[in-house]
């Protein structure tokens, strides 16, 4: 079957035809190494990890890039708070403990890792292109995105400037110096105790959302197939990103498929670190296995705004409990069953839909137990959940001591 994805851009559900097949180019944003990692983190990136390994068993060759924002408002605020602590040292400590984090959960370690500190080259050169390309303005050493420029903004929103205007903005800097209320910063002047880089405009550092084009354009391309992130993202991140890139480029699309995985909220309310609000995986796993929280997660549509409750992961104990006896239970040799494939498939090739994948899954896994299973079902079944990288069933990566990132 034909593997469908919704797209953000568009809110349609269609095919995945990638631009350079078999090669899949996709970039997810990665985290900001401030402070520690929660579990709405793992719930994104256990998900694309999901993906990115359907992907490679449908056919495609995914390349999976993942940045870390080292530098941003953010970084410099702890950095300041903890009486001028190198920012390298808090990016790499937090970055430790979320790759670690990662790792016990089998995610794939990405193709690229990129940093944005390591791209400011690249980030000065587009924010050139961008200016040049007309729209781009300096003030005071300053370089701003000039939103109504591009004729396109607002499009992965599905709303106009104005009505984009009246929502709230986290990129809104410096407003007096601004012509309009949606430009952003893509160069922005440091102050005497920030750290600072040399540009055509005076010493500074980038603005957010430029990283990421810089980043994802220089490991994918001008024109990528799937880009990840957080719904949070949507605005102004991802609209700002689509907007850099098709200036500096002059290609459009940039992206293919905008993926937006919902926000994993704690009894109602997001979670987050301003909130304080937060469960963090690596204390879950004190007491679940890592592959149980995993069953929890991707028990969650992608684009659902899960609501974590403290009895979530006890109540889910039998269905793994289930799942690892009718994957280990003796049996006779076979072909994996082509009928149980085709209703797994079915289930995942309509935008990834693995709740209801899981559920077939289940299914296959109460008749191997039953002693009632087709011939086939329960080789089917390992292989689906070897797929869907459950460490169990003998899934390649970091839980079972395979670090390459790929497959």
């Amino acid at each position: 079957m034909t593997l469908r994805l919704y797209s953000t851009l568009g809110r349609e559900v269609r095919e995945l035809r990638p631009v350079a097949p078999p090669e899949v180019r996709i970039y997810v944003c990665g985290v900001t190494p401030y402070d520690v990692t929660h579990l709405g983190h793992a719930f994104s990136y256990v998900q694309f990890d999901a993906l990115r390994r359907y992907l490679h068993y449908k056919g495609f060759k995914p390349k999976y890039v993942q940045n870390i924002t080292d530098i941003d408002d953010d970084m410099i605020m702890v950095s300041k708070r903890q009486g001028g602590r190198p920012i390298p040292e808090i990016r790499d400590e937090n970055d430790a403990i979320f790759r670690a984090d990662l790792d016990r959960l089998n995610v794939l370690r990405p193709h690229v890792y990129p940093r944005a500190t390591d791209h400011i080259p690249q980030i000065i050169e587009a924010t050139e292109a961008i200016i040049r390309n007309g729209c781009g303005y300096v003030v005071d050493g300053d370089v701003f995105f000039e939103a109504a420029n591009f004729p396109g903004y607002g499009k992965l929103n599905g709303v106009t400037i104005a009505e984009l205007a009246k929502r709230e903005n986290p990129e809104s800097k410096r407003e007096w110096k601004k012509r309009g209320p949606l430009d952003f910063l893509l160069w922005q002047r440091t102050e005497p105790d920030e750290p600072s880089w040399e540009s055509p405009w005076g010493p500074g550092r980038p603005g957010w959302s430029i990283e990421c084009t810089a980043m994802s354009t220089t490991h994918l391309g001008s024109q990528l197939d799937i880009h990840g992130g957080g719904s949070d993202l949507v605005f102004p991140h991802h609209e700002n990103e689509i907007a850099q890139a098709e200036v500096m480029t002059g290609q459009a699309p940039f992206c293919g498929f905008w993926m937006h995985n919902g926000m994993l909220q704690l009894e109602g309310v997001k979670m987050s670190k301003s909130l304080g609000n937060l469960v963090l995986a690596r204390v879950l796993m004190q007491e679940f296995d890592p592959d149980h929280l995993r069953l929890y997660l991707l028990s969650h549509h992608y684009r659902e705004n899960a609501d974590y409750h403290s009895y979530g992961l006890p109540a889910l104990g039998a269905r793994y409990e289930q799942l690892m006896l009718a994957v280990r239970a003796e049996s006779a040799p076979a072909e994996p069953s082509a009928v149980l494939r085709a209703k797994w498939e079915a289930a995942m090739d309509e935008d990834f839909g693995l709740p209801q994948a899981l559920d077939v899954l289940d299914e296959a896994a109460v008749r191997v137990l039953h002693g009632t299973a087709e011939p086939g079902e329960q080789q089917l079944l390992r292989e689906a959940l070897s797929v869907l990288g459950f460490a169990f069933a003998g899934s390649p990566g970091p839980a079972n001591g395979h670090l390459s990132p790929d497959l």
